[in-house]
């Protein structure tokens, strides 16, 4: 195949699906690394750093109109050193440049483009551009470094030092903040509420989950309708959405208007194992059957399209299908009739298709008008009736579609995301009471540490098990916290004991003890331009809210009260972020709920033919609540002196007081 092409690049080596996407452009890419940086201080020439991602529609687009034109890849060639970047190998670089996209632009996105000085410090940087308007940056850049380098290096200091500044971790407190502010947050989220659709008040929406969790353990915690209701109905809403796919089961990674009605059709895997987790706990909190639904059909489309030989999950599913974004997706009126027959009727009704269509060309997407039950009444079908015929009718469309070109899947696997579909399955099985979640998720919490942990640290990425590239905090952060969770569904301490040594190696090499907050990078990697503090919550929580988390619960388990103490020194730090921006801060938030309300740690002591039942179910709804088996022999500390002894007890405790320990039956659970 590879002679059938024109040219072939460095980067056909590449374990990056999207890299190897741009193996075969005229452009003469590098790769992030020493070859590409020698080789621009060698010849004193710029650098376009060009960041994308897989699944990225605009990305595409501009890699067609000027990475695949031959004319524009002469310019880059004879004047720049190329180098393509995967966003999700490379997330601290990324953040580097995006920084600086944002302080030029005032916005970002991708596809990212920055071109910088040999010496890696940008000059400019920006998102999409047409080829004519590409072709004339390059020309202007260029000429600007032939003709004036030092107003390039003068501009690109200031830039540099603008990405330091927007890099600074929090200040620490010097106090122990014990002010509840928990009312104030919820304020916040009902002021930027949709009271319509649900979410905030904005387009476009992406599903927040760490937003949705915390409404709903505030919920359950203050005993707080309004929140309650604030996240089940916005999770209902994105479930009816076009956003989700009614098909295929799984969502697409954001909505481009308000209602959740048109997606971005991507598939990404951290979406959708953050939504099993959500809507898990949103069945567990509401018992309303819905969300059991949805958060089975995700597992579903997750272990049979996602899910590799070894177990790991794969990244992501692209937007486009045959160069068309959503294809694969959508339906003419003419196939639903066809397909469906007499039932095309009530189920376009249903999902408000039109002979037109209700989106572009003429194509539908499938939005439904409403749960089962209600929507029975509005189009006057007896509800069993209308469940078997959109339950029917689904059948037969992933029947046909699955006829179609499928969208490109990016099949490396990324440790964090994975680590994220560890901690789905382990609370799918607590919360849907679907105990063989349990077993996969002690499967993939082997398989993980199989290949991307050794003595050496944990690795980013791997394809067909080879892995590649250091990981940084949020690989780390995020195993620690689905090894704990798994844990918590299956009782199983090697999780608990592998979590506590993954936790002590990320202190040892991310943990700055002068501001108090963890770097995303190790300190034995590449030194970029500044060191970045991740503490903002965006659809993957930060890496150090996650860790203030782990070492908030692991302090309870291990009686490490200096954890307990450097999580509380954090979260002092970010309470006044929270109190102004909580929707940006709400994992942060959780925390700071959890410290108002008290830490409970509950303890099965009992015969091991107890570890495997999911005991203590009734605890587990509590977001507060750290849940533990003591068998006849442990390791972990805080089960000491409550091993089992010949009767079976719970015992309750909250922050560091206990009762006495309580009879416990599967009965009464």
């Amino acid at each position: 195949m590879e002679n059938s092409y024109k040219k072939t690049n460095r980067l056909i080596n590449s374990l990056s699906p999207y890299l190897i996407q741009h193996a075969h452009n005229p452009v003469d890419w590098y790769e992030w690394g020493e070859e590409a940086f020698e080789k621009a201080r060698t010849e004193n020439k710029l650098m376009i750093v060009s960041i994308g991602y897989s699944a990225c529609h605009w990305c595409h687009v501009m890699a067609h109109e000027c990475f695949e034109d031959d004319a524009t890849a002469a310019i880059m060639n004879e004047n720049f050193v190329c180098i393509k970047i995967d966003r999700e190998e490379l997330p601290d670089v990324d953040q580097i440049y995006m920084d600086a996209c944002q302080l030029v632009n005032g916005n970002g996105g991708w596809p990212l483009n920055a071109f910088t000085l040999p010496d890696k410090r940008p000059l400019h940087a920006m998102t999409y551009a047409p080829k004519e308007r590409w072709q004339e940056i390059l020309l202007n850049l260029h000429g600007l470094w032939q003709k004036e380098p030092t107003t390039a290096i003068d501009y690109a200091k200031k830039l540099s030092q603008g990405i330091a500044n927007m890099s600074l971790a929090p200040a620490l407190s010097d106090s122990d903040n014990h002010e509840n502010i928990s009312t104030d947050v919820l304020s916040v989220f009902e002021a930027q509420y949709d009271t319509v659709y649900g979410g905030p008040k904005r387009a476009p929406k992406f599903p927040m989950p760490s937003n949705y969790r915390y409404l709903l353990q505030y919920g359950v915690l203050k005993n707080n309708d309004l929140a309650k209701n604030m996240g089940l109905f916005t999770l209902k809403q994105m479930a009816l959405g076009g956003i989700y796919d009614a098909v295929g089961g799984g969502f697409a990674r954001y909505s481009v208007d308000n209602r959740w009605f048109a997606p971005h059709f991507e598939k990404m895997l951290y979406d959708n194992a953050q939504l099993i987790s959500l809507y898990s706990y949103a069945y567990a909190v509401s018992q309303n059957y819905f969300y059991k639904k949805i958060a089975l059909e995700t597992l579903a489309f997750c272990n049979s399209e996602m899910k590799s030989k070894s177990d790991l999950f794969y990244s992501a599913y692209d937007a486009d299908s045959e160069g068309v974004e959503g294809l694969y997706y959508t339906f003419t009126y003419d196939e639903l009739t066809t397909v469906l027959g007499a039932e095309a009727g009530d189920f376009c009704r249903y999902y408000q298709c039109i002979p037109s269509g209700n989106w572009e060309e003429g194509r539908n997407i499938l939005y439904a008008i409403d749960t089962i039950d209600k929507a029975s009444q509005q189009l006057g079908i007896e509800e069993q009736k209308l469940e078997a015929l959109v339950a029917n009718s689904l059948v037969k469309l992933k029947t046909f579609r699955s006829k179609r070109i499928a969208p490109g899947l990016d099949d490396k696997c990324i440790c964090s995301w994975n680590n994220l579909m560890l901690k789905a399955l382990a609370e799918a099985a607590i919360w849907l009471n679907e105990p063989q979640f349990s077993g996969q998720s002690n499967t993939l919490a082997d398989t993980i540490l199989k290949i991307y942990y050794s003595a050496e640290g944990l690795k980013r990425t791997s394809k067909n098990e080879h892995v590649k590239i250091d990981a940084f905090l949020e690989d780390y952060a995020t195993l620690i916290d689905g090894l704990i969770t798994t844990y918590q569904a299956t009782f199983n301490e090697t999780h608990l004991l592998k979590a506590k040594e993954i936790c002590e190696y990320t202190i040892a090499n991310f943990y700055n003890k002068k501001n108090g907050f963890f770097e995303f990078n190790s300190n034995n990697s590449e030194t970029l331009i500044a060191p970045k503090y991740d503490v903002n919550d965006d659809v993957i929580s930060s890496g150090n809210s996650i860790m203030a988390h782990n070492l908030w619960r692991l302090s309870f388990y291990f009686s490490h009260t200096d954890w307990y103490v450097l999580a509380n020194t954090m979260l002092n730090a970010l309470t006044p972020s929270i109190k102004k921006s909580a929707p940006w801060y709400s994992h942060w938030a959780a925390l700071q709920l959890f410290k108002e309300e008290g830490t409970h740690q509950i303890i099965l002591s009992g015969p091991e033919d107890l570890r495997n039942t999911l005991p203590l179910k009734q605890y587990y709804i509590q977001p507060n609540a750290i849940v533990g088996f003591a068998g006849k022999v442990t390791a972990i500390p805080l089960f000491e002196g409550k091993q089992y002894k010949g009767e079976a007890l719970v015992y309750l405790c909250k922050d560091y007081v206990c009762n006495a320990p309580e009879a416990y039956s599967v009965e009464n659970n």
